[in-house]
């Protein structure tokens, strides 16, 4: 948690508690709504314990071991046997184990090998691998796949956590553009009242014809249906915003209608603070790690499935330590001992070396997809710088045609006035005008899309 509000300190300039009850949500409070509340932010979050839970397991591994094993035999009132055996095992990171046990075995038909004296023997055992395991062996293998696992969940958490927010940047924009768009409709809207009442003034004073009145209502019509389509589109984003509100305590909210969001350009300059990618390295993008995770994984399986390939020799030598017959009275002594020794040699091996064929396989595949989704991301963030500029120019030529348009409505109102021009006429510039509004709005928000992207391979870069 703390590391994301850290990736968005940016936008959140006040980090007291967000009020859903005031007049205007801005865009670095809805996202610190999103980052502490949202559960898939919260399930973002649990992949640091998973990933705790996951090195605690693989540090398991080193655990010493404590066993004891009792066996005992009574028939017809005789005591066939007893046999107590207790070992402490150590293992360690190298191909070395150690362990030391205590022994104490008696009975009329106990086996000759487990006679020690009476008051038991203690060992200690000494176990290596000199051959097929000296490199690496199911210890190793077992401590570096729970490495690779814990990284693969913080891996996992900034997949999911940066999707979130990019997500959440898009349906904030999109309700802060269609907002916009409903303003301009409304004092469309509002603008059309006025002159059709107007035009039907002058038509009962005999300043206008009848068709006047009818062209005027049409374009009333056409006002009232986009109104009613702008109100249409900002409940849709409406409800989509809603999707990403949560309270503290895993609760869906819905946000009230009084609530207005900030100024469209406002909220994507706040985005814009943390587009800036200079000389960017997309290795460090998570999706292209997680191919990365994945083959190093496939990679300690390798290592381990080679060792198969190798000579098994396997040492094991116990010390002896007497504890006496009739006291107990510990003796040592050099000739005590016990060893043994494993041999194994592979003849064909052919199921190692298919697993290694396999893998080797899985590899190369891996490899093919990282190295084509990097390309894809060094594109995308040429694309999207590429259009990030094309479209600021976009949006200085919809200013400029607005200016323009602007011009020519206040020209033909000026011609109405005086009587030199039509309804017809004026509607015509005035639709433009509006038309042009839209335009504008919507060329923000594409301007606020691509930021947004520029804003998701940002993350990448963590």
């Amino acid at each position: 948690m703390k590391r994301i509000i850290f990736i968005l300190l940016p936008f959140i300039f006040c980090l007291n508690n967000v009020s859903i009850g005031a007049d205007s949500l801005l865009i670095h409070n809805f996202l610190e709504i999103v980052v502490q509340n949202h559960p898939l932010i919260q399930k973002a979050n649990l992949f640091d314990e998973m990933a705790a839970a996951i090195e605690l397991k693989g540090a398991g591994t080193l655990d010493p071991k404590l066993s004891s094993n009792f066996q005992s035999k009574r028939f017809s009132d005789t005591n066939y046997f007893n046999i107590w055996h207790t070992e402490a095992k150590v293992p360690t990171r190298l191909p070395v184990d150690f362990s030391v046990g205590y022994e104490r075995n008696n009975g009329v038909f106990l086996n000759d090998e487990n006679a020690v004296p009476d008051n038991g023997l203690i060992y200690g055992t000494f176990n290596v691998s000199l051959l097929r395991g000296l490199l690496f062996d199911e210890q190793r293998y077992n401590l570096n796949l729970a490495e690779i696992k814990a990284v693969k969940s913080q891996i996992e958490k900034q997949i999911l956590t940066r999707e979130i927010l990019y997500q959440s940047i898009l349906v904030y924009l999109k309700w802060s553009a269609n907002f916009r768009k409903n303003q301009i409709a409304n004092n469309f809207l509002s603008t059309i009242q006025i002159r059709h009442t107007n035009v039907i003034e002058l038509f009962i004073n005999g300043d206008r014809p009848a068709v006047d009145t009818i062209e005027s209502r049409i374009n009333l019509n056409n006002a009232q249906k986009n109104l009613l389509k702008s109100e249409q589109d900002l409940m849709i984003a409406k409800q989509q915003l809603d999707l990403f509100l949560w309270d503290d305590q895993s609760n869906p909210m819905t946000l009230n209608s009084e609530i207005v969001p900030g100024a469209l350009l406002e909220s994507i300059k706040r985005v814009e603070l943390m587009t800036g990618l200079i000389d960017p390295d997309f290795r460090n993008d998570p999706l292209v790690r997680k191919f990365q995770n994945q083959i190093d994984e496939i990679e300690n399986s390798n290592r381990l499935a080679k060792e198969d390939l190798k000579p098994q020799l396997d040492l094991k030598y116990n010390t002896i330590l007497s504890l006496g017959k009739d006291e107990v009275a510990p003796s040592f002594a050099l000739n005590n001992y016990k060893y043994g020794v494993t041999v194994g040699v592979p003849i064909r091996n052919r199921k190692t070396r298919g697993i290694l064929l396999m893998n080797d396989v899985l590899i190369a595949q891996n490899e093919i997809d990282q190295n084509q989704y990097l390309q894809q991301l060094i594109n995308k963030f040429q694309t999207t710088s590429l259009n990030r500029i094309v479209q600021l120019e976009i949006v200085d030529v919809e200013l400029e045609k607005l200016s323009n348009y602007e011009v020519l409505f206040e020209a033909e109102t000026i011609k109405f006035d005086i009587g030199e021009s039509s309804v017809f006429m004026l509607n015509q510039r005035e639709v433009k005008l509006f038309e042009t509004r839209l335009d504008i709005v919507n060329s923000y928000f594409k301007y606020g899309k691509i930021v947004s992207e520029l804003f998701y391979l940002r993350q990448g870069q963590e």
